[in-house]
């Protein structure tokens, strides 16, 4: 039975990008979302047997994880070249809602359940809250007292 470790090993003693004097520079670009066919084409490599080191190596999770780098490039990549308003929109969406790793992460914003205090909001009030998210002071004074909850919580 073939073990992870011989495997790898297999793969290293027969893989030409594993053997190649900028094999790290070759991965660094693959991790950073440079195409596949332009890694092959700029270090004279087998576009194949790049995604055969990729597979072995496990790259593609690792570069998966860095969706950021693909995100700011294309977003850069608009202010240059033609892309449309909404692939330059979605973009911007969905980098701003990655963390530092890359995880997706989904902003909630939660002002309670009394909807009737949206009523009470002067048209000014309002602009500011669409605007920053800005609460008007007298709001935080309207919702029922969560302190004890909240104490609850953190004791748990």
């Amino acid at each position: 039975m073939k073990t992870k470790s011989t495997s790898i090993a297999r793969h290293e003693s027969h893989c030409q990008i594993c053997s190649h004097a900028r094999r790290a520079e070759i991965e660094e670009a693959f991790l950073f979302w440079e195409s596949p066919s332009q890694i092959a084409k700029q270090f004279k490599l087998n576009r194949r047997a790049l995604c055969r080191h990729v597979r072995a190596r496990n790259l593609l999770k690792r570069r998966d994880a860095n969706i950021r780098v693909a995100l700011s490039n294309f977003i850069e990549r608009g202010m240059r070249v033609r892309v449309t308003a909404q692939s330059f929109v979605a973009a911007c969406i969905a980098l701003s809602k990655l963390d530092a790793e890359g995880r997706s992460i989904e902003r909630i914003q939660s002002v309670g359940n009394n909807d009737d205090l949206f009523q009470k909001m002067t048209r000014g009030e309002m602009l500011a809250y669409a605007e920053s998210g800005a609460l008007p002071a007298w709001w935080k004074k309207s919702l029922p007292d969560t302190s004890a909850r909240e104490e609850e919580v953190l004791d748990a």
